[in-house]
This record gives C-alpha cells, structure tokens and sequence, in this order.
C-alpha cells in the first residue's frame, strides 16, 4: 500500500475544498495522512482510512499572531512574507516527519512551501493542489488589475521582500535551493497541478498545458437551485472581522423585500447592535456548511469578503455577488468578478448605508449578471471533477 502525505495551509479557505479530495482519495488502497491544526479534525468526521496529523502548538501559535497583524492582510508583498515566514517556523517539524514517514509521495498545497522543500530536498514525488486560482505569470498576462496590484506592492512594500529574501537565504544554507521563489509559490511549475475551478473561469486557462487539471468547485453535486430566491446573504468568512460593517450592511439590506442573514464565519470578535432587530434579520455566529450552502442557494445576493471559496459557491448557485474585500487577494478576485460580469467589487473609503444599498440594488437589479453565472457555472458543472482527477493523479504516479 502506497504513502501518501498531503501537507495542507491549515486555514478554512484551503482545508474545506481538500475535504473532498481526501473522502475520495481515502476509498482507494492508499495510506493518506493529512497535516492541518487539529481544529480542522472535526471536518473530517466519517472519512474511514485517513490519519490526520496536527501541526505543533508552536506553529498553531505563530500563526495566530500572523493572522492577527492586520497590516499584513491588504498587501501582496506582505502576504508572501507571511507564507515564507510559516515556512520557516514549521520546517523542522515536517522536514522529521518526512523523513520518519518515507511517503511514496507529497500532495502539497499550493502555500504550504514547506511540503514543497521537504519534497524536493528528500527527492519524493509531488503533486501541487491549489484551492484558488494560480498566480504565475500567465495570469498576470491575463490579469491587467493583478499585475499592477503586483507593481504597486513592488514599489511600495519593497521593505517585505528584503525580508524574503532573509528568510530564503536561511533556508538555502539548511536545505540547499528547495524554495520556490516569490514569482513560483503560486505557479504550477510544470508539476501535476490540480486546481479549483475550471478551466473557463481560470484567466488564460485555455492555454495552461496538460499537467494542470482543472477540478472545479466542490459542491458540483449538489447543485440544485430554486425557482425564487428570498434571501439576501452578508458574510466575510472565517478570519475578517469588524465593529462596525455588519450594522451597516444590515442596515442597508433589511428594508428591501428580502430576508438577510448574518453569518459572522465562527469569528467572535465580531459585533453588531442586536437591539430591535426586523423579524426578516437573522445572525449566526456561524453556519454548518449544509446551513451555508442552503442560504447561499436561497440568496438573490450575496455580500462577501470575496474568498475564492465563496466566489465558486455563489456562481455554483447562480447567486449575484457584491464583494466588500478585507485582503490583497480578495480585491484581485473581486476585480475579477467584475471582469466576468458576475457581481460587483465595493471599496469606499469608508462604508456609508446609502451607497451600499444602492450598490445592492445595482446588482440584484443587473440581470446580465445571472446570464454571466450561468455561463460559468456550466463550466463549473462540465469540469473534471474529483473522482477523475484522482484517477489522473494514479495513473501519473501508479498510487493503486
């Protein structure tokens, strides 16, 4: 029986599209073991023959204090520093756990650089699995808003890539040139790569070569939507929170028709006036995903902080999309739903209850929009999907 590691970046945003992979994966005649923090464990209840590994406290913590930086959260520059510097905290750990397991081979993250230094540096097979789109230079081709975010958080956040490069030049002397590079972390590098989404909604992905396998999103099955949609849906995920956006947003939704729930992604440091609340608000510290995805479906919007997941959900359910994004990557991603005509990015300067609603009502109203979910959201139906992926992944890599 074939060893397979699959080293996850243990956030929300990655773990729950892998959750699938892994259920399936875990049918076949394999040894699968996940890397993740052990919070995530509960997720993979009833997945028979996967053992799951936490990640040290140490790391759970370093990171926590890297999440908790928001400064870090808003510029390319800086979220790659963040990612080379979990690198570095965590490779002792997995670089021992590689070398104990012996795996016949690595699924690595797209993130987790460490998976790909410690594959390369014990010479294993690896394969690459990305949770969002890729970022290598042909969608900076294809992206005109993406290379001039790249430009800009060049020149004005140089200070982060000096320590990059620190960080880089200490792992080279340990391990010899394992890294990727900056302009590599998000490139399949002509390695077998499986990405979340299909081809269609990926920039240029017409032009990626065979190697990539375009999956699509997670939930294809399960893709059923309703005649009429009642709902209006306000979240930022997991990690964003705010004292005063939520109050703002119900504010500009309750008085339109629609029932709005809240969903604050588990997230505790959130808050919001409950006081005198319409009977048409309801607000949840957090939704299973069943719950999310039976709102998401009911939703004629979705207010959202523009995470990849959430964008492939919505035009799974054909659900318009006004993005309110906390994070470098989320305005690119929101930047490019406005490209595809599938919703609308909102940045003000500062969030006012008039502007928002009336950006609400320009996108419930657009009814390009539903034409251009639709168109994708056939792409998503028509992908690849899980169960031949993995087949893919077999045949390249004789697992079983």
């Amino acid at each position: 029986m074939k060893k397979i590691l699959f080293i996850s970046f243990p956030v929300s945003g990655h773990v729950n599209p892998q959750l699938k992979f892994c259920k399936e994966m875990a049918e076949k005649d394999v040894k699968l073991v996940y890397y993740t923090f052990d919070k995530y464990f509960p997720k993979f209840k009833g997945v028979e023959n996967i053992e799951l590994r936490k990640y040290p406290d140490s790391f759970f913590k370093y990171y926590t204090a890297l999440e908790s930086d928001t400064s870090l959260h808003t510029k390319l520059l800086a979220l790659m520093y963040v990612f080379y510097a979990l690198a570095e905290q965590v490779l002792p750990f997995i670089m021992e756990e590689v070398k104990k397991e012996k795996p016949d081979m690595i699924i690595c993250d797209s993130l987790a650089i460490w998976g790909k230094i410690a594959a390369r540096f014990y010479n294993i097979r690896y394969a690459f699995f990305f949770s969002s789109l890729m970022g290598d230079s042909l969608v900076i081709k294809k992206s005109p808003s993406f290379r001039l975010s790249i430009i800009k958080s060049i020149v004005f956040d140089f200070p982060y890539m000096l320590k990059i490069l620190a960080i880089l030049k200490k792992i080279e002397r340990q391990y010899g040139k394992t890294s990727d590079q900056p302009m590599e972390v998000m490139s399949h590098q002509g390695n077998f790569t499986m990405v979340m989404t299909s081809r269609e909604f990926h920039p240029g992905g017409s032009e990626y070569p065979d190697n990539v396998k375009f999956i699509g999103p997670a939930h294809v099955e399960d893709s059923a939507i309703p005649d009429n949609k009642d709902t209006i849906f306000i979240s930022l995920g997991t990690i964003a929170c705010s004292d005063t956006f939520w109050d703002t947003a119900i504010e500009a939704s309750k008085d339109l028709g629609y029932n709005v729930v809240v969903s604050f992604g588990g997230n505790a440091n959130n808050k919001v006036n409950t006081k005198s609340l319409p009977a048409n608000v309801k607000i949840y510290n957090n939704l299973t995903l069943d719950e999310y995805k039976d709102v998401l479906r009911q939703s004629i919007l979705f207010i959202s902080h523009g995470g990849f997941n959430s964008i492939s959900d919505s035009i799974l359910y054909k659900t318009p999309l006004l993005i309110c994004p906390g994070q470098a990557e989320q305005i690119s991603n929101g930047k490019l739903i406005e490209e595809y005509g599938c919703g609308i990015l909102h940045m003000p300067n500062k969030l006012n209850v008039d502007d928002l609603r009336k950006k609400i009502m320009e996108v419930i109203n657009n009814g390009s929009i539903i034409i251009n979910l639709e168109k994708y959201r056939q792409s998503f139906l028509n992908s690849m999907g899980y169960k031949k992926v993995i087949e893919e992944l077999n045949k390249e890599f004789n697992l079983f």
